[in-house]
């Protein structure tokens, strides 16, 4: 059915919420202020809908950058919100921090200390880093349509830097003329090196041939500095160089260089990331502390903990990130622990030598599905400051509370956005150990 809708929020998921008759219906590419005709369907008290027309635009809408943005035709299924406006957007993903507080952490973000979120530093070409897919037989390397696997034969993705756009143009043509068949392709650019790396995940380990294949692949593009090749229980093969180094501040090379490779893990957005990092360390305060670093990936925030802190212990389980971080920082006061973050953070409290002098800080940064048992662990530690850095709002909120329930409060938050154009947020909170005068 049709129906006529005002839509007053963006949803965290990234549509447009609109209600009817006592009901919540969700419409994409909507936003604030809008009213629309949507075709509606399901039933009960949530509704999802299709945007069919704009009746009256919202205050906050505007016309999207990218001809392959919004509900008709072939549409890429990256973007979100190209047509909201970035004060919109920023607003809605504040939203969703709060909301997940109050609901899941069962705590009032103000008493939280509530601080404004932070913008990205730029809201197009952002991105230093991106999954693609081959189509093959257009020589492509594309996005899917949203909700489908149909590729997106994208002329221009505007989040990418002009790097790493580029380098996407050249290797679609010379990665389909090959006879390497990916099924998922990583691309990473460096600014820094003007070169790029790239990550292609195989059906079965890599044989002889593939990684000739892959050798031809580096001499056709001149640009793509080398390759991973992996695929599932295997490990990895890398091909040339690709290994890249990133300024850790882009613009300030005196804030020193980071590694990083196109199949581990690092934030894709470099601007914002730094304005992350420089939060986390403002909010932990680690000049002269020693800090434990749980999830420590390949050394986001252990670089320029080192710089500040007494002495740093880091923590990751075995595989590339670490092995990275390693090699990045060796020289370094990092002493570095393989192996579960919250089962070392326990055995190295109960671990600790009469006379040893105790972590007084603690800052991690853990995937997505967030610390369960962090609220015991940091108990366990009596540190008397700790940062918990989150890309879900909904874990975020849920540890959050079990550490209110070990002892600490959270005394401030602060959402940054390293996603512009789309609902994802990260967040950034502050815990006091209660105990501790």
């Amino acid at each position: 059915m049709r129906l006529e809708l005002d839509i007053d929020a963006l949803a965290s998921g990234g549509e447009g919420v609109g209600h009817t008759a006592g009901r919540t219906c969700f419409v994409p590419f909507t936003a604030p202020g809008d009213r629309v005709l949507a075709e509606v369907t399901g039933s009960g008290e949530v509704l999802h809908g299709e945007l069919v027309e704009l009746l009256v635009p919202g205050a906050g809408r505007r016309a999207p950058a990218c001809r392959h943005f919004g509900p008709a035709g072939d549409r890429c299924g990256g973007c979100e919100w190209q047509h909201a406006s970035e004060a919109v957007q920023l607003a809605a993903k504040a939203a969703s921090v709060r909301g997940a507080l109050r609901k899941i952490g069962r705590l009032d973000p103000e008493a939280c200390g509530w601080r404004p979120p932070i913008a990205s530093p730029s809201a197009y070409r952002y991105r230093s880093r991106a999954r693609f897919h081959l189509d093959r037989r257009a020589g492509r390397l594309v996005f899917f349509e949203r909700r489908s696997h149909r590729p997106v034969p994208v002329i221009d993705c505007h989040l990418l830097t002009e790097g790493l756009e580029g380098l996407r143009r050249a290797l679609g043509p010379a990665l389909g003329a090959s006879s390497l068949s990916p099924g998922e392709v990583s691309l990473e650019w460096s600014d820094h090196e003007g070169r790029g790396a790239a990550h292609l995940k195989l059906g079965s380990p890599p044989s002889a041939q593939q990684r000739g294949r892959a050798e031809e692949l580096l001499r056709a593009v001149p640009t793509l500095a080398g390759l991973v090749l992996s695929a599932d229980g295997s490990a990895p093969v890398l091909i040339g160089a690709p290994v890249l180094r990133h300024q850790r501040v882009p613009g300030r090379p005196e804030a020193g260089l980071a590694s990083s490779r196109p199949d581990i893990f690092q934030q894709a957005n470099r601007g914002a990331n730094a304005l992350l990092v420089e939060v986390a360390l403002d909010l932990l305060r680690p000049d002269g502390e020693r800090v434990l670093e749980l999830f420590c990936g390949s050394g986001n925030f252990t670089g320029p903990l080192a710089a500040r802190a007494a002495a740093v212990a880091a923590v990751e389980v075995q595989g590339p990130a670490l092995e990275l971080a390693r090699a990045d920082l060796a020289g370094a006061a990092i002493r570095f622990y393989s192996g579960d973050a919250l089962k070392l953070a326990l055995a190295l409290a109960r671990e600790r030598r009469p006379g040893a002098a105790p972590f007084t800080r603690a800052l991690l940064d853990p995937p997505r599905e967030g610390a369960k048992g962090i609220g015991p662990a940091l108990r366990a530690l009596s540190v008397e400051r700790a940062v918990y850095v989150s890309c879900d709002p909904a874990t975020l909120a849920r540890d959050l509370r079990a550490c209110t329930e070990s002892g600490f409060r959270v005394e401030a938050l602060q959402a940054v956005d390293l996603f512009p154009q789309t609902h994802h947020v990260e967040a950034v909170a502050l815990l006091t150990n209660l105990s501790v005068p």
